[in-house]
């Protein structure tokens, strides 16, 4: 084991993250990591870092809100990395003698992870590829399209793995040609889903997913002025979606998605009647 510098100071987080190095000098004294203002990094603040064969102690010399500049302590060494290489970061300079076997042991990925949990807002745009109703000509539907809000709880509970709960309104709206005429239908669901998050771009801290949900809830559809009444359960919903980072702790999430809606229906005083439904749906949200 090399040791290029060790000082003791008061454990500050002892929180460990592995981070790709942006940026190194030529005479291999200072670095340049992707951490910011934003993420509590300031002037002053010395953290150990850590690759698998040595680790030392750096002060941060310049900051912004998503980069700081970092020099070594002990100006007799030179920085063991390259640009695009990943070390070990904390604010625990005294884990210097348990560092160094964490990271030859554990799989890259299991550090840098941390579990936590996340809101998203986001709103959809539907449109039916299908449609069908029973005791109903369904030549008749020229088109179906719709908007959703949603507000989704979700735990990213392992490396690659995510569940989500929360709310969804529907407002769509039905066009019929002959007569004419136009069927809003409202919808009150709850929703669940699971989300596998494929490894973040390299260079980047953007990153893709794929999941599976289902939705249930109540609905009503006005024709004229009467009104029909049930529930509606839509299963299985597939969706593909990007996650733009913003900032540490915000992001925009892009996401297409499939889904089967069976929607059950009745009048007062008529027989139930379902309407199935695919539909397809592009949306934007806010991931916080």
């Amino acid at each position: 084991m090399s040791i290029l510098s060790f000082f003791h100071m008061k454990d500050l987080h002892a929180d460990d993250e592995l981070i790709p190095i942006q940026a190194v000098s030529t005479s291999g004294k200072t670095f340049v990591v992707r951490k910011g203002a934003e993420d509590g990094v300031a002037i002053g603040q010395q953290s150990l870092f850590s690759t698998k064969n040595t680790s030392f102690t750096a002060v941060v010399i310049e900051v912004n809100r998503f980069f700081s500049l970092w020099r070594l302590k002990d100006n007799r060494g030179a920085v063991p990395f390259s640009k695009g290489d990943f070390v070990t970061y904390t604010n625990n300079i005294e884990n210097v003698w348990t560092e160094i076997p964490k990271l030859q042991m554990a799989p890259k990925e299991e550090l840098v992870f941390k579990e936590k949990s996340h809101w998203t807002l986001r709103g959809n745009y539907s449109l039916a590829m299908s449609e069908s109703v029973s005791d109903t000509d369904t030549e008749k539907t020229q088109d179906r399209i719709g908007y959703q809000i949603e507000a989704i709880y979700s735990r990213h509970f392992t490396v690659h793995w995510e569940w989500g709960v929360g709310v969804r309104l529907d407002r769509e709206n039905t066009t019929i040609q002959d007569p004419a005429l136009d069927i809003p239908t409202n919808r009150y669901m709850l929703t669940g889903e699971i989300l596998y998050h494929f490894p973040a771009f390299k260079k980047s801290d953007d990153s893709t997913y794929l999941g599976i949900a289902l939705a249930y809830g109540l609905s009503n559809t006005s024709i004229d002025e009467s009104v029909s009444t049930g529930t509606t359960i839509a299963l299985p919903i597939v969706k593909l979606g990007y996650i733009n980072r913003l900032a540490a702790r915000y992001s925009l999430v892009f996401e297409l998605a499939f889904e089967a809606l069976a929607q059950t229906e009745s009048f007062a005083d008529t027989a139930e009647q379902t309407t199935n439904i695919i539909n397809s749906k592009a949306s934007i949200g806010i991931r916080f």
